[in-house]
């Protein structure tokens, strides 16, 4: 089951990159920092695969996948918000989480080949604010990306839970940690789903437009 969720996301994921990168042209920045987004994590999880195939450790590229994935939809928000206070908080954020990373790093440098949880929690904490703030900013405002952020504030709150769950199989077995990698792609496949959804109701928007 496991591999046919993960076929399954790989697959949206990818049919969702190539959605977003055909009107690239014709969208706003935000939408165009979302799609190198996508594309960014297409490209990540496609060295994860490969290096499988090719029997490699690749826990090294999950530290790639959660940088990108909190600069980039740092820069996502950046564009969406709507007050000065919050871009602040996210140009802070930008400049101060990379380096508590990097400092964690230089002193631990073993985690590099590991899950690093202080990586997991701040990234996605922070990107959960950002959704949080985007939530609060739309409720005056137009409804810009809404169900992508339904999806990110879904699959990072519940992909942190899963993760810092991770150390529970060690006292209730390995079908507890199969069981949460399971949680975890179907969390991520509904965020897939979600973007998808947002993709169909912008490009239908547009046409109605022209």
């Amino acid at each position: 089951m496991f591999q046919i969720l993960n076929y399954t996301a790989n697959i949206i994921l990818l049919l969702n990159f190539i959605l977003f990168l055909s009107k690239f042209k014709k969208n706003d920045k935000a939408y165009k920092i979302y799609a190198v987004y996508l594309g960014a994590i297409v490209l990540v999880q496609a060295s994860m695969q490969l290096l499988i195939v090719l029997r490699y450790q690749n826990l090294i590229l999950s530290h790639a996948y959660f940088c990108l994935q909190f600069i980039l939809l740092s820069f996502f928000y950046l564009k969406l918000m709507k007050q000065n206070y919050q871009r602040q908080i996210i140009k802070f954020n930008l400049v101060l989480v990379p380096l508590i990373l990097a400092v964690n790093f230089w002193i631990n440098p073993s985690q590099i080949h590991e899950f690093c949880m202080l990586e997991i929690m701040l990234t996605s904490l922070t990107i959960i604010s950002y959704s949080v703030f985007h939530f609060y900013n739309m409720l005056s405002n137009r409804k810009e990306f809404y169900f992508i952020n339904c999806g990110i504030l879904i699959y990072l709150f519940g992909s942190m839970v899963t993760f810092f769950s991770q150390n529970l199989h060690v006292f209730y077995g390995r079908s507890l940690g199969l069981s949460l990698e399971i949680l975890n792609l179907i969390l991520y496949i509904v965020y897939l789903i979600l973007i998808f959804i947002e993709w169909k109701l912008i490009n239908s928007r547009n046409e109605k437009q022209q």
